[in-house]
């Protein structure tokens, strides 16, 4: 199975990106998993300590190569201009949970390869599939796979699809020959604008995080302090404003991917109707979506923490 047939098959599973790494230890980003876990910076959601987050075998003891791939999620949705109250879902959690999405578009991509071995008597690649199930850095498998650079938002941005690009891997048991990716240049220079965009400085100078004043993170966190509860003043869940002041993702192409489309309304819905969730109509609307991992009760938190940090700054 060559690099060229991949990335073919690839193309007709809806996958945008692809590319192939090595799944020698991720020392590369060791120094800065290490930084951040001394500093205290770590979310909690990683998995894993850091020298575990960049040992791959660890995590499936027969890989051989690694497959990173993208699959683009980006839409311009008008905001809703009414009388209405409203939230924000940020890009992540649009339409069907993108876990699910990559997962499936994987899983497809590796059933056609091996239906292919199986036509030439060639032996099956046994692989497993990564999206965010596991303490890889999928961003530093990314960055090897010669996908993107690290912006100094911290998510990886690529020339075609911007940051707005969610990452799978898959690593296999079969050696691929294929041509040594070339690592992206970073992109940023002196550019300050996803750090300015940012109400609570939460990126600091660039490539550095800090998850009490990074409003997506807050937004999935069960518990707040009340100083991290002033700053749920949009979002329901997640955050886009460090992507949206990129440079890199302006006049992007609408994802083709249909799983992801969803309307003005679904994005921005009124603060009423969330408030007013049963937990039947929750995992009706929400379930099957990204923002529903952390059930209804966050969702009605966040409501309300909207609501009240309006009416103090009015």
């Amino acid at each position: 199975m060559t690099e060229e047939k991949f990335r073919r098959l690839a193309e007709q599973s809806g996958i945008d990106l692809i590319g192939f790494f090595s799944v020698e230890p991720l020392k590369e980003c060791l120094p800065n998993l290490i930084k951040r876990h001394q500093a205290g910076l770590s979310t909690g959601l990683e998995g894993g300590e850091p020298e575990q987050r960049i040992d791959y075998r660890r995590v499936f003891p027969s890989a051989k190569t690694g497959i990173a791939i993208g699959v683009s999620n980006f839409q311009a949705i008008a905001a809703v201009v009414d009388d209405q109250l409203r939230g924000q879902f940020a890009s992540v959690s649009w339409g069907e949970d993108y876990h699910q999405v990559l997962r499936r578009k994987m899983i497809e991509l590796m059933e056609t390869v091996n239906d292919e071995n199986q036509r030439m008597r060639e032996l099956p690649i046994n692989y497993q599939v990564f999206v965010d199930n596991s303490p890889l850095v999928d961003r530093g498998s990314a960055y090897r796979a010669g996908l993107g650079f690290f912006g100094k938002n911290n998510c990886l941005i690529n020339h075609q699809l911007g940051s707005f690009f969610f990452i799978g891997q898959i690593l296999i048991d079969s050696e691929i020959t294929y041509t040594q990716p070339q690592l992206v240049e970073n992109g940023c220079g002196t550019c300050r604008r996803c750090l300015d965009a940012c109400p609570n400085q939460a990126l600091g100078e660039g490539y550095s995080l800090d998850p009490s004043k990074c409003i997506s993170y807050l937004t999935q966190k069960k518990s707040l302090s009340p100083a991290e509860e002033a700053r749920i003043s949009i979002y329901l869940y997640g955050c886009d404003l460090c992507q949206l002041a990129c440079p890199y993702n302006q006049d992007l192409k609408k994802t083709p991917e249909q799983a992801f489309w969803i309307d003005a309304e679904t994005a921005s819905p009124r603060l009423l109707d969330i408030l007013a969730l049963t937990n039947k109509s929750f995992k009706i609307r929400y379930r099957q979506t990204s923002s529903g991992w952390r059930g209804k009760k966050n969702l009605l938190r966040n409501a309300q923490l909207i609501i009240k940090n309006k009416i103090i700054h009015d």
